[in-house]
């Protein structure tokens, strides 16, 4: 299945995309989702831009089934490298054909109209004509292909541009509707009750003791899938130990004592990647790495939530996932029910940049609504679901050996890739991946992902191709498919661990040959837009001026190869921790549509790659998750967040690029190598905890 379709597939005609109302608004249609990233603004920037109007005139619906337009997943950077240049187009159509009527109506040549803010001008004099009278008359359901002419870059007004964020008025001030204030007359809310890990399975139940408790308006049974249901959420909220002490659960036993050491001993089969000139024959000095971390929780602020409703025909879901037509068709799939007959409407919930349990609760959800047919079901997870019961980042390690030639030349990279699976979203048949899926008396046994190929992005491998001119390079993977927990996709995938890899590397690589790290990597590049943002964030952070006590360490990515590219800088001072107190940052984001926009995502990515390369690891006790809270799972505060600075190199005449992941490689591998400055010591295993930096500097 495809997550990152065409959005012109599922919708060719320009009414799929654009209505013009009688109240001088547009109504704009979206299948990417807001989490966070500020995509539904510059989705209206771009087509204020192209139909020449006001942004505030366009309302936007965004991820909601009904409109039929599918946008697939929001995830992968891709929103603005596929769905925005389709809406740039779609909005460009609408344009020509009002242009084109407009012509007709006054006799004029087009080339003699103008238009703004709707308006049409003729030789710079306003018509009686605009966009919304001229609606009146004029059917849309033309092919946005066969209209479409979008602006040049010399045409453009309001790209690059920075304009408000669309959602932050109505947040600020607590008006917003999330996905957790949905209210329907006479909901009910239930709660999950949860084994103790993911295989154990329930043995037994005391449903009599449980149908006694108070407030109880239905106890649910499923296989090893157990909810309650209530008129109140609180009274939800008191009852889940409570019915969860009278259950009893199946207990496992493993034989994994070190996860990152089962994973570097896996016997799992191996799959060529990349295989660039010789390796095997490249000569040169050996210099290796092997980098890698552990699990990590995606540790969202707000818990998931969701809300379903079995109607007589309709199945209507309401959720915050970021794949609402992937998970119509999962959910068509596991009820046997048609996808005609299912509605699936995307709300704000917290941020996760990743597959958290925003599916899983769905599935949820959707279990208790069918017993109550008529009447809106609601299910919150609580803070120790969210982060013992998402799905996992998963552990990884990255291996690379080097040959560095006579003349400080990196001559080869063999770079190995170990990991369990990063990608198991719900996207249809065969391919649920659900939580209650594999808890539910019929369970469903989807089959092993297979892991996303390089050329097309990459998971576990993503990254794992340096951009620099190495003239020999391997690249293999191993997928470990034998471990006990769920994991799937966090912000970045592979990425994180192998750009720390190849990061770290060319710095250790830089100081063995006594070259300073900015200047090995502007010799080993010849791509101009590399060249441009290394030297750009050099110029930036002032580098090699270090203010007393302070060091800086520097890394480059482009994400994905073809998203985004980002030079990052890391000033650390090191004392009982590591005090990230600056990070510079520029990027080539293509065509700018809102700098602010860019500017938000960046910031984001390198407080979160910040948080999971000083704190962030998951521990577990056999099977068990021991993450349940902010204490046994801590993240990054407030007051240890560094002062960031993002320049921005603007290039209207390239496509977009996305950059929603670009920072977090980056930002791990510069502060490593900053430490490296620092204490002379490389701290290969992350997160870099004052444990880990004792154990180096004494062994």
């Amino acid at each position: 299945m495809n997550m990152f379709p065409n959005s012109l597939d599922s919708a060719p005609n320009i009414d799929n995309w654009f209505t013009f109302k009688e109240n001088g608004k547009v109504r704009m249609v979206s299948g990417k989702v807001e989490i966070g990233q500020g995509i539904n603004t510059a989705f209206m920037q771009i087509a204020a831009e192209e139909l020449d109007i006001n942004p505030e005139r366009i309302e936007i619906s965004a991820g909601n089934t009904q409109d039929k337009l599918d946008g697939g997943c929001t995830s992968g950077s891709q929103s603005m490298q596929t769905e925005g240049i389709s809406l740039r187009k779609a909005a460009s159509a609408a344009r020509m054909v009002m242009l084109e009527r407009a012509a007709e109506l006054l006799q004029s040549d087009l080339n003699n109209l103008e238009i703004e803010d709707g308006e049409i001008f003729l030789n710079g004099t306003p018509t009686e004509l605009t966009y919304w009278t001229l609606a009146k008359d004029i059917k849309l359901d033309k092919s946005v292909e066969l209209y479409m002419k979008p602006k040049t870059a010399d045409q453009k007004k309001l790209m690059g541009k920075p304009i408000k964020r669309v959602d932050l008025k109505d947040k600020i001030l607590g008006k917003h509707i999330f996905i957790h204030d949905l209210e329907f007359d006479g909901m009910l809310h239930a709660r999950v009750i949860r084994p103790p890990s993911a295989a154990s399975r329930l043995i037994k139940i005391d449903t009599d003791n449980i149908n006694k408790l108070p407030n109880i308006k239905k106890l649910i049974v499923n296989g090893s899938f157990v909810a309650i249901v209530t008129e109140k959420e609180h009274h939800a909220l008191k009852l889940v130990d409570k019915v969860n002490n009278l259950c009893e659960w199946s207990n496992i036993k493993l034989n994994i004592g070190d996860p990152l050491e089962y994973i570097r001993n896996t016997a799992a089969p191996f799959t060529l990647s990349l295989d660039k000139g010789d390796v095997e024959s490249a000569t040169g000095s050996d210099i290796s790495t092997e980098t890698s971390r552990n699990y990590l929780c995606h540790a969202s602020i707000g818990p998931c939530c969701s809300v379903a409703h079995w109607g007589d025909k309709k199945l209507s879901v309401y959720t915050h996932s970021q794949a609402v037509f992937p998970m119509k068709r999962t959910l068509s799939s596991i009820f046997n029910k048609p996808e005609d007959d299912i509605d699936v409407q995307h709300y704000h919930g917290s941020g996760c940049y990743g597959h958290n349990g925003a599916d899983d609760v769905v599935l949820d959800a959707t279990l208790v609504a069918k017993e109550f047919p008529g009447t809106h079901v609601r299910v919150v997870w609580s803070r120790a679901d969210e982060l013992s019961w998402s799905p996992l980042a998963p552990a990884m390690i990255t291996k690379i050996d080097a040959k560095v030639s006579n003349d400080s030349k990196i001559n080869s990279f063999d770079v190995l890739v170990k990991s369990p699976p990063h990608v198991k979203r719900p996207s249809g048949k065969n391919g649920e991946y659900l939580l209650a899926a594999e808890h539910i008396s019929s369970p469903i046994e989807a089959p092993n992902p297979i892991d996303t190929p390089l050329e097309k992005g990459g998971a576990a491998d993503r990254n794992s191709m340096p951009l620099y001119d190495i003239p020999n390079i391997r690249i293999r993977k191993q997928i470990v498919y034998d471990m006990p927990w769920r994991s799937s996709a966090m912000r970045g995938l592979g990425a994180f661990v192998n750009v720390y890899a190849i990061e770290t590397l060319m710095d250790d690589i830089a100081h063995s040959q006594n070259i300073d790290p900015l200047d090995f990597r502007l010799q080993h590049s010849k791509d101009p837009r590399i060249t441009a943002v290394l030297e750009n964030v050099g110029k930036l952070s002032n580098w090699g001026s270090n203010k007393p006590g302070t060091y800086k360490g520097l890394a480059f990515s482009r994400y994905k190869n073809s998203g985004a590219y980002c030079a990052l800088v890391a000033e650390i001072k090191v004392d009982e921790h590591i005090d990230l107190l600056n990070a510079w940052a520029v990027i080539d984001a293509g065509e700018i549509v809102n700098p602010d926009g860019i500017k938000n995502q960046i910031e984001g990515g390198i407080i979160q790659a910040t948080s999971c390369s000083l704190i962030e690891e998951v521990k577990f006790d056999e099977e068990i998750i021991l993450a349940k809270d902010w204490e046994t799972y801590p993240i990054i505060k407030f007051n240890q967040t560094p002062k960031i600075t993002v320049d921005i190199i603007d290039r209207p005449e390239e496509p977009f690029l996305g950059v929603g992941e670009a920072a977090h490689g980056p930002t791990a591998a510069a502060i490593s190598n900053a430490l490296y400055y620092a204490l002379n010591i490389r701290i290969k295993q992350l997160p870099i905890t004052r444990d880990r930096i004792i154990s180096s500097v004494n062994g």
